[in-house]
């Protein structure tokens, strides 16, 4: 008997944990269904059996679902404003901050962070990088990457902090080892708290307005009175100010 998409949300949370009642649902009705034709699985109960017997195709569905998508100071108006405004008031006084990056992909945004501190001699206290996807979370940790994941980075900063194997560039040991990286699952897993500043960007775009309100809610509690949350270029906050919130720019 076939299974519909009630059912296959429910086998999907007892499989991978993943809740897709939070998640935008025509979105992502049409990135399953485009893996079903990709795969040549002719429904869902076909997917659901692949994903219960086979570990490396369940990886690879969890990641696909989750867009692990990313590249090094993606977003030059956002890294400006950390450049320029953010890094330097959060460090100044002596002060060591504690950054978050929520749903950091392939670590790219945390060591682009990284490399500004570095190039800045800024101190912080704690660079903390979270995933739900476990396997794309060792990609980060292994800090290598493709060219074009290294488009936006300007050449000097290449040069510097990164060494060529083979057709891969591999970020330099000082910078991966000043990130903290940990699996962490933002619709349920408790937040670890006093951040000077979070980003959690082109996370919300996927999400329901509910599940964005409860999501904001929630990093509210682990941001420091006067702290950053950056969220998307593509994302808003609506009525910021319910949250505590004053917006300074249209990510910020």
């Amino acid at each position: 008997m076939n299974m519909d998409y009630v059912g296959f949300k429910r086998q999907v949370h007892a499989i991978l944990g993943v809740d897709l009642d939070s998640y935008k649902e025509q979105q992502m009705q049409r990135r399953i269904t485009q893996w079903l034709s990709r795969h040549r699985l002719d429904d869902f109960s076909g997917l659901v059996n692949v994903l219960k017997d086979d570990p490396l195709h369940r990886a690879k569905f969890s990641e696909y679902l989750t867009i692990n998508t990313s590249h090094f100071f993606r977003d030059q108006s956002v890294f400006e404003a950390l450049e320029r405004k953010i890094l330097p008031e959060i460090t100044t006084n002596g002060r060591e901050p504690k950054i978050w990056s929520a749903g950091c992909s392939i670590g790219a945004e945390v060591y682009s962070i990284a490399i500004l501190l570095t190039e800045q001699r800024r101190k912080f206290k704690d660079l903390l990088a979270t995933d739900i996807d476990e396997g794309i979370l060792k990609k980060a940790m292994n800090g290598q990457y493709i060219p074009n994941q290294l488009n936006a980075l300007p050449q000097p900063l290449l040069d510097k902090y990164f060494s060529k194997q083979r057709d891969m560039y591999e970020i330099a040991e000082p910078i991966r080892r000043s990130v903290r990286f940990k699996q962490h699952n933002l619709l349920k897993d408790s937040y670890e708290k006093h951040f000077d500043l979070i980003l959690c960007r082109n996370v919300f775009i996927y999400f329901t307005t509910e599940t964005q309100k409860k999501l904001t809610e929630q990093f509210m509690t682990s941001l420091k009175a006067g702290g950053y949350f950056v969220v998307g270029s593509a994302e808003q906050i609506m009525n910021p100010s319910s949250f505590g919130l004053k917006r300074i720019s249209y990510y910020i």
